[in-house]
C-alpha cells in the first residue's frame, strides 16, 4: 500500500499536517564525492515506497548545503493551497532525489515551483512578501520537533501520541492510524 493510498483510505477521519524538520539547519560545504557515497543509502527508503525514485547523486550540481531553503519553499508552496503544496513537494523530491539538483539554491526552488504549476513569478513574489512570517514557522516547527525528541526524517506523529521514526512500510502507518481511530494501542 502506498502512502497516497493510506491518505485516501483515511481521508475522512484523518488530518495530515506537514511540519518542517531541518536535517541540516545551517549551511555547510559538502564534498561531492562523500555526498555521492552517502546517497547510496537512499536505496532502502526508496524500496519502502514504490512511488518514489532515488538515484545516487551524479553530475556537476553541488550537493545541497542545508535544508532551510527547501523547508521555507515548502511553506511558500503551502500558501497556494493543499494541492499546490502536494505538487510542489512531489517536484521538490524529484529535483533532489532523482534529478540531483541543488535544492538549497533559491533559483532552483523557484524553478521547481514553476515546474509544479505555481508559476515562477507568483511563487517568488509570495516568498518575498511572506519570508519573515514563513521563516518563523519553519524554525517553530523545527524547534517543536526537536523538543519532541524527533531527530530525523521521516518522522510521523499519530494522534500526538505515537512517534513513527524512520522509513517504515506503509502498512505500519495504516495499523497505527487505524488503532488511533479505534482508540486502542497499536500492535
Amino acid at each position: 500500500m502506498r502512502l497516497a493510498e493510506i491518505e485516501q483510505r483515511f481521508a475522512e477521519r484523518v488530518s495530515i499536517e506537514w511540519k518542517s524538520f531541518l536535517l541540516r539547519p545551517e549551511p555547510e560545504h559538502r564534498d561531492l564525492a562523500e555526498f555521492t557515497a552517502y546517497t547510496r543509502k537512499w536505496e532502502r527508503p526508496a524500496s519502502l515506497e514504490p512511488a518514489t525514485s532515488f538515484v545516487e547523486w551524479s553530475g556537476a550540481n553541488p550537493p545541497p548545503t542545508h535544508s532551510f531553503p527547501a523547508a521555507l519553499a515548502g511553506k511558500v508552496a503551502a500558501t497556494f493551497g493543499r494541492a499546490e503544496h502536494r505538487a510542489f513537494s512531489s517536484h521538490l523530491f524529484a529535483a533532489c532525489f532523482t534529478e540531483n539538483r541543488t535544492i538549497s539554491n533559491r533559483d532552483v526552488l523557484v524553478e521547481v515551483a514553476a515546474e509544479a504549476g505555481l508559476g515562477a513569478d507568483p511563487f517568488d513574489q509570495r516568498w518575498r512578501e511572506r519570508e519573515e512570517e514563513l521563516t518563523a514557522q519553519v524554525w517553530g516547527d523545527h524547534l517543536s520537533a526537536t523538543r519532541s525528541s524527533i531527530t530525523g526524517v521521516p518522522a510521523v506523529v499519530v494522534n500526538r501520541q505515537w512517534l513513527i521514526p524512520g522509513a517504515v512500510d506503509t502498512e505500519q502507518y495504516a495499523e497505527i492510524i487505524q488503532a488511533a481511530i479505534e482508540g486502542r494501542e497499536p500492535r
